[in-house]
């Protein structure tokens, strides 16, 4: 009798441990599976078309005299530090330039003074501009 109590537990100890085993398969398959992130449409870090600003405040004039005075590179960064003030500007091909003040930006085009949010560049007639980040180009006061 008491072989057969044993035998009892150990079928049942058997079964539940059988049990545990199973309620866990259970458990791995029911993860949610996460799929590649979708890559956008549009890449927003390439040049081109998808870059240029339209602002209801810019004229023609401006947008052609902007691509004319930069070769169509557009600011996208400033680094101001104790002894250097440093612009970056990026073309429509992807490309990246970092030019220090007094630098020439193009044959025609010198890069005066760097701010935080602004650059002031001068073209060969000594006309100075004010290139914002947005790009947005408006002729300087000064």
């Amino acid at each position: 009798m008491n072989i057969n109590k044993i035998l009892k537990l150990s079928i049942f100890l058997i079964t539940i441990l059988f049990f545990q085993l199973q309620f866990m398969n259970l458990k791995a398959d029911n993860t949610n599976k996460i799929d590649d992130e979708e890559l956008p449409a549009i890449d927003p870090f390439a040049g081109g078309v998808g870059n240029i600003s339209q602002d209801s405040t810019e004229t023609s004039g401006q947008a052609s005299q902007s691509n004319s005075l930069l070769n169509n590179m557009r600011l996208v960064g400033t680094i101001i530090g104790e002894n250097k003030k440093i612009a970056i500007f990026s073309s429509p091909d992807g490309g990246v330039f970092k030019f220090k003040e007094n630098d020439a930006i193009t044959d025609s085009t010198m890069l005066i003074e760097v701010f935080n949010e602004v650059v002031i560049v001068q073209d060969e007639s000594k006309n100075q501009f004010e290139v914002y980040m947005n790009n947005i180009i408006k002729p300087s006061g000064g």
